[in-house]
């Protein structure tokens, strides 16, 4: 969020109400603002010449305007490419939502009448909606992917999205250099549908998924933070991206699925995307402020459940419904974690500790420890005392110099409380089982 302020060593003048306000020389170009006091400057479409406007939202009422003041501040829409402005979705009014659970109903009864998905991946598709109005308070985007053969309903779920989703923009043949000289800092969302996803897009991709981190490119800094959906044939994708994405199979039906043609998205668009603004301003300070405990997750999960537990910021069962939205998820990642190399080196320090506390161990019988628990657990691949005092390392587990024997552990206090804790955080429960627990995302207790 940023906060305007005045402009300095400039001389007061009377605004029309007779106080005083600062002299403005230069507008500040914004596709958006969110200020500390809760109060919001919007892009807002449907102008007569085809350009966006701005509405300024206090808290009690609208001001909308080709240039808005804030604060003392004056800003104007910051220039975006005509041809992208053709594409790009913008709210054209504000009006009232109802409550989260209303809105949220409406939307998955939406998707599940015009693209035949079921509750439970309908349930994410509705969520993702309310995230994208809520991007700014969650420190990682979310990604949802779209596979299968049904490239029909795939296509058609895109494009509902796109009359749905917050700054929505369609996209097909994306490169990295594409995809950077969008406009920055305008938070879209990013409906990417195209056959393949190359490896240096997913980087990209998940470069620009953290709120805070900015691309340099050409002499500047890029700011492409936004909430993203791909829908490809197949997405081979690298562990970060997968990590971050909801998947929705698109399995060939045999239901016939009511008309969606322009008539059709022309009011699903004015209809929802008015009643996310109002959406928006409601709940976006207290997505903010949200405290969700994603304990419960393997740690790999936290980021996404905290993430979809933000686009309900004030209903707490909505929240709650995450754990069972997620629940196979978080199982299967589990169950690969099991044989991980971090989590099989943590439990090597437990049994160490818990064998000989206070002691001292060696790398190298560290390594054969987790050699023998790796085997147990049916894991074929051997492990290089080298790579694996790396590991450690990593893990924050610092060795002593190296002897006759090889660098060494002391198991004092804090390594063993280190221990437990990354072991809570990679779901290690049991030192040494042959096979995983049962699973930690059960529900709020």
């Amino acid at each position: 969020m940023r906060e305007s302020g005045n402009n300095l060593g400039e001389k007061p003048k009377r605004n029309g109400n007779g106080a005083t306000a600062a002299t403005i020389t230069r507008a500040i170009a914004t596709t958006g603002e969110v200020f500390a006091d809760g109060s919001t400057i919007e892009l807002i479409g449907g102008a007569h010449d085809g350009n966006p406007v701005l509405m300024v939202w206090d808290g009690s009422k609208e001001t909308v305007g080709a240039r808005v003041e804030h604060h003392g501040q004056l800003y104007e829409p910051a220039p975006i490419n005509s041809s992208i402005l053709q594409e790009l979705i913008l709210p054209t009014r504000c009006c009232p939502h109802g409550n989260t659970r209303e809105l949220l109903a409406e939307i998955c009864k939406l998707v599940a009448n015009l693209v035949g998905l079921d509750e439970k991946p309908a349930s994410l598709v509705g969520r993702i909606v309310l995230c994208s109005a809520l991007v700014d308070a969650v420190p990682v985007a979310p990604m949802l992917t779209i596979v299968g053969p049904d490239t029909a309903r795939g296509n058609r779920l895109m494009a509902l999205l796109r009359c749905l989703c917050r700054h929505s923009l369609l996209l097909t043949g994306v490169t990295p250099a594409g995809f950077c000289s969008l406009s920055s800092g305008a938070r879209f969302t990013y409906l990417i549908s195209q056959s393949t996803v190359s490896g240096k897009l997913q980087k990209l991709l998940d470069d620009t998924s953290r709120r805070d981190q900015k691309i340099p490119y050409r002499g500047g800094l890029l700011d492409l933070f936004g909430a993203q959906v791909i829908h490809a044939e197949s997405i081979p994708f690298s562990e970060p991206l997968s990590l971050r994405s909801m998947q929705i199979p698109m399995i060939p039906g045999g239901a016939q699925l009511p008309t969606f043609d322009l008539d059709v998205q022309h009011r699903v668009t004015g209809d929802f995307q008015a009643k996310l603004l109002s959406f928006r301003r409601v709940n976006l300070s207290a997505a903010c402020k949200l405290q969700f405990d994603s304990s419960k997750f393997t740690f790999p999960m936290r980021e996404l459940a905290h993430c979809i537990a933000a686009a309900t910021p004030d209903d707490a069962e909505l929240q709650a419904e995450v754990f069972d939205l997620f629940r196979d998820r978080d199982e299967e990642i589990h169950a690969g974690t099991w044989i991980e190399l971090s989590a099989v080196a943590v439990e090597s320090i437990l049994m160490a500790c818990r064998e000989s506390p206070g002691g001292v161990i060696y790398v190298g019988g560290l390594a054969e420890i987790a050699q023998e628990i790796l085997s147990r657990r049916g894991g074929d691949s051997s492990i290089d005392p080298g790579a694996f005092g790396r590991r450690l390392n990593i893990l924050g587990f610092r060795t002593e110099p190296r002897d006759a024997k090889g660098m060494k552990i002391r198991l004092t206090e804090d390594v063993c409380r280190r221990a437990r804790q990354l072991a809570c955080d990679l779901g290690v429960h049991q030192v040494g089982d042959p096979a995983p627990p049962a699973p930690a995302a059960t529900g709020p207790e």
